[in-house]
């Protein structure tokens, strides 16, 4: 387990604060002075904001401003998915979406990490090289998801099909591209931990509780981002749905918690 230190660095902070009000902390001198209260130093702040606009996460719209940018925001929006999990999936009729990738980039590279970085927002699993595929069980089908992995930065869709009607061994390969039962002991160990985090923070004080709010919730949209939303016949989607539940009780205590330390420090 990482230490409060790895955990809750002024990087972190930066996209917390943008994220939970970026109306108010969208000034620099505001995030300096919020920043402080946790201990870090005007230079750290500086130069985690300086850093997160040359990756391209911030703008820098006029002096002492920042904000996210258009791949900041997609970033967020993608991350904010956690909350209607259940509204992207549709029944599945058994089919397959296959794509081909024979361009990816050096494996290792930057470029091939955000590549698999997109497949794995989409839930995609590698068949065989240069061949992924899913269960054709997201909302939108197989043409939207290849417009998803796109607009996501995947440029190296070289083609896509829908495989139906599997034959059993052809079946048996591809349901055991995921680890099903791993993903739903996942599911129940993160519930777990948020419904605990739920009745801790009450007693936190507000730091603690920022820096907890931080660390669980972290964890826990981590999880649900990544999840590849497979169809019930795969997993226990119910299971899946009370990590996003207990976590959306949890998301808005934090929230909370964070606007009022805001507030404090103007």
């Amino acid at each position: 387990m990482k230490d409060e230190k790895d955990w809750f660095n002024p990087r972190r902070f930066i996209l917390v604060s943008l994220d939970t009000d970026p109306d108010a902390m969208m000034q620099s001198k505001m995030l300096v002075h919020a920043g402080e209260a946790f201990g870090f130093s005007v230079n750290q702040l500086r130069v985690a904001l300086s850093r997160l606009v040359a990756e391209g996460l911030l703008e820098n719209p006029g002096r002492g401003l920042y904000r996210l940018n258009n791949q900041g925001a997609l970033l967020q929006q993608e991350i904010q998915r956690w909350r209607t999990l259940e509204k992207q999936r549709r029944k599945w009729r058994g089919d397959w979406c296959a794509i081909l990738t024979e361009n990816l980039a050096s494996e290792g590279s930057t470029v091939w990490r955000h590549q698999m970085r997109v497949l794995n927002l989409r839930g995609m699993a590698r068949w065989r090289p240069g061949l992924w595929v899913r269960p054709n069980n997201l909302r939108g089908g197989a043409e939207q998801l290849m417009t998803d992995l796109r607009q996501l930065g995947l440029d190296a869709i070289q083609g896509s099909f829908l495989v139906k009607q599997a034959d059993n061994d052809c079946l048996e390969q591809l349901t055991g591209l995921w680890d099903c039962q791993a993903l739903e002991r996942g599911y129940q160990d993160q519930t777990q931990q948020v419904c605990a985090a739920i009745k801790r923070l009450k007693r936190l004080s507000v730091h603690q509780g920022l820096v907890d709010t931080l660390k669980v919730g972290s964890e826990t949209v981590r999880l649900l981002t990544k999840d590849p939303l497979l169809p019930d016949e795969m997993v226990d989607g119910e299971k899946r749905q009370a990590v996003a539940t207990a976590m959306m009780e949890y998301d808005d205590m934090g929230k909370q918690l964070w606007r009022e330390f805001y507030s404090s420090v103007k």
